[in-house]
């Protein structure tokens, strides 16, 4: 089953709760920077754990960082700008569907038959034990559900995680009326 895990599901909501408040460029509080303690307060979350994740999310572009007594974290860029994917891949590493569609596989280029034999590589070099990788005849539909799930990560920013924006999906929106709600 895919499923996000509670570490991701607490990045979304920590910096969705630090985009609220304002502290990002161009927001209401852009110069205003958010301790750890103080945003495991307000989130209700043990220390180490909102810690473990600002530093993740900071090393990975998505913070800013500032050093000192009245330190802490603000984000990096306005909330519209901050895709789930990259919070996602922040906390998570790389997206992976199944091993033939690493995102790294997936990215590597246009050129199918280079770009498989780079995933074939490095599955060998990671101790991949698919033995139907040369052959297997769902490897490109998986990856076409990959190559989805990823664009829709990508879709999908902070400012509406967290309720800044409304939501306005027609895939959402389709299926409320398909099934008559």
């Amino acid at each position: 089953m895919l499923r996000i895990s509670k570490k991701a599901d607490y990045a979304v909501y920590l910096l969705g709760s630090i985009a609220r408040q304002g502290a990002f460029p161009g927001g209401n509080a852009a110069d205003s920077v958010i301790s750890a303690h103080e945003a495991a307060r307000q989130v209700g979350l043990n220390k180490s754990v909102v810690a473990n994740l600002l530093k993740d999310c900071a090393r990975h572009g998505l913070l800013d960082s500032v050093r000192g007594l009245r330190g802490g974290y603000r984000l990096s860029r306005p909330p519209s700008e901050v895709s789930l994917g990259q919070i996602l891949e922040a906390v998570e590493g790389p997206f992976s569907l199944v091993d033939c569609c690493s995102s790294a596989g997936v990215q590597a280029g246009k050129d199918a038959s280079s770009a498989l034999l780079r995933q074939a590589e490095s599955m060998r070099e990671h101790g991949s034990d698919c033995s139907l990788l040369s052959s297997c005849p769902s490897k490109q539909p998986m990856r076409v559900v990959h190559e989805r799930i990823v664009r829709l990560f990508d879709e999908i920013h902070l400012d509406e995680l967290c309720s800044m924006t409304p939501v306005s999906s027609p895939a959402l929106t389709g299926a409320g009326e398909r099934s008559g709600n």
